[in-house]
């Protein structure tokens, strides 16, 4: 299972711990070893030179000789050319340490005043360095033994502090958003994780109402909006009905007619999208080249700075496609409306099978628009600011499509936006 980065923190943190501590142990233990061996030898020789000293007798050439010790008195006149060869040359006072034949001696030269001479002694302290070998070899081995257990230590420490973390986000990744949500559970032993979970609990609350006020809001804008088109067509219908109205307003009342059944299939579709939800029973066959002219002559009665100034470039084998005409509608209108508000020169369309291009020659879009644009998901680019409303209404009929939305240029050359249909086509 691969570990979270918090986890690999805080393994190496305690492990670097253990082996700093470790360390420190084994130093200590080294430091007063060594200087517990230090006194013990300079306490015994200074014992033997005593010893020595007082059984001296006379002022004349002598030698002792132990199991590990060897010892000579050198009267003040005496030559120096009768002691062993690791002596000869040596000044009171001396301490020196010196290795011969793969043994290690203690060397030390005392001045003795009475009688008048010097005193030399040679400590064979090899067998208390073998001690000292075993030892570090113990020393090193425990703090290898200690390092290896430590590696152990540190990541049972660190899985038993990451683990009221795991289940916290476990528990935070089941809740599904909506009206009613799944509170977390406060079983935690650690106060801090309590506080989180309450914490996360009263933002749920407070989710909750927003997501609650959300949809009143929805509802009632589906009343209010509803009802002033009901009235519209209403009247629509009356004037109709009277037929005395000239050619010209029969025009004029007709373009209505259609704008007004146009915004209550607008108005219906927005609503369901806001519910994140479509009517899939109003499928239908599709021609899209057909409702791209539908979508640019409507664009140019309304805004004259509009007219003549899209074109529609289509082959002749792009089929009718089985979806929702009024989300594709929808979503022409936005993307070429969007396109000729942002350049003053021509727009082209190009329709293919499997492919709608809209490009424009304006400045290109401002790159935080790109960004969540190009993202896999609205809801993860965290949707569009309101400047950039129409193209968050494209994302949302693509998503529900099921087609795919591209930005294949923007730049000061111009904006190129690539819808591709992914519905299966009408036999």
């Amino acid at each position: 299972m691969r570990q979270s980065a918090l986890y690999t923190r805080l393994l190496k943190t305690i492990y670097l711990m253990v082996a700093i501590t470790v360390l420190i142990c084994v130093l200590a233990v080294e430091l007063f070893f060594e200087d517990v061996e230090s006194r013990a030898l300079n306490f015994e020789l200074q014992a033997n030179a005593d010893f020595f000293k007082a059984n001296i007798e006379g002022n004349k050439f002598q030698h002792w000789k132990t199991a590990d010790l060897e010892a000579f008195f050198l009267p003040q006149d005496g030559s120096d050319a009768r002691l062993p060869e690791l002596f000869r040359g040596r000044e009171a006072p001396s301490f020196d340490e010196v290795k011969i034949d793969g043994k290690t001696f203690l060397i030390t030269v005392e001045q003795v005043n009475t009688p008048s001479g010097k005193l030399y002694l040679a400590k064979d302290f090899t067998s208390m360095e073998r001690r000292e070998f075993i030892v570090e070899a113990f020393l090193v081995l425990f703090a290898a033994i200690m390092l290896v257990a430590g590696f152990f230590v540190s990541k049972g420490s660190a899985r038993l502090l990451i683990k009221p973390l795991e289940k916290l986000s476990r528990d935070i990744r089941v809740v599904k958003p909506g009206v009613s949500m799944q509170r977390l559970k406060r079983d935690y032993r650690d106060i801090e994780f309590v506080r989180i979970a309450e914490s996360f609990n009263l933002f749920l609350s407070e989710l909750e109402f927003h997501i609650k006020r959300e949809k009143a809001f929805v509802k009632l804008a589906s009343h209010e909006l509803r009802t002033p088109l009901a009235v519209i067509s209403g009247a629509l219908e009356i004037l109709e009905q009277r037929r005395d109205l000239t050619e010209k307003d029969q025009k004029t009342l007709s373009r209505i007619g259609n704008a007004t059944r146009t915004m209550q299939q607008d108005t219906e579709m927005l609503l369901q999208l806001a519910r994140g939800k479509a009517d899939d029973e109003n499928l239908t066959q599709v021609n899209v080249p057909r409702l791209a002219e539908e979508v640019v002559a409507d664009l140019g009665s309304s805004n004259r700075s509009f007219a003549n100034r899209a074109e529609i470039i289509s082959e002749a084998s792009v089929p009718r496609i089985y979806t929702n005409p009024v989300l594709v509608r929808m979503l022409l209108r936005n993307l070429i409306k969007n396109a000729l508000v942002h350049t003053p020169s021509k727009v082209e369309i190009h329709l293919d099978e499997e492919q709608i291009h809209i490009n424009d020659f304006g400045g290109g879009l401002p790159p935080p628009i790109v960004s969540k644009v190009t993202s896999s998901s609205y809801k993860e680019s965290g949707g569009l600011q309101e400047s950039s409303f129409g193209l968050l209404i494209v994302q949302l009929i693509c998503e529900r499509l099921n087609w795919q939305l591209e930005i294949a240029q923007s730049s000061k050359r111009g904006t190129r936006f690539v819808i591709h249909m992914n519905r299966p086509l009408q036999e």
